[in-house]
């Protein structure tokens, strides 16, 4: 039996805040990338760093794919939403694909 094996996509999201006055301000930002990359692609995301500061987070979507081709669209297109939607926010992204 010939298993293909599953690639995971994931994206982490740094996200710097500066004009954030509080962690209230912080939070509203990254519930809303993460609720949106959950939305729109199913990801599982989840703020992993920068959870008591309130001008950083760390936020991280991961998402399965049936194939390396797929993942690295997946990936992309995570990127480009989160870039699109929170472009004005100082971002900084990291992507990679792994086989499982």
């Amino acid at each position: 039996m010939n298993r293909r094996r599953p690639y995971l996509a994931v994206l982490t999201v740094t996200v710097n805040l500066e004009a954030a006055l509080s962690l209230k301000d912080k939070r509203m930002v990254v519930r809303s990338l993460k609720d949106g990359l959950r939305a729109r692609f199913g990801a599982t995301v989840a703020e992993v760093d920068g959870l008591d500061e309130r001008r950083h987070g760390v936020v991280v979507a991961a998402a399965l794919a049936t194939s390396r081709a797929d993942a690295d669209t997946v990936l992309a297109r995570l990127a480009r939403d989160t870039e699109r939607r929170f472009g004005g926010h100082d971002l900084s992204l990291a992507g990679e694909v792994a086989e499982l």
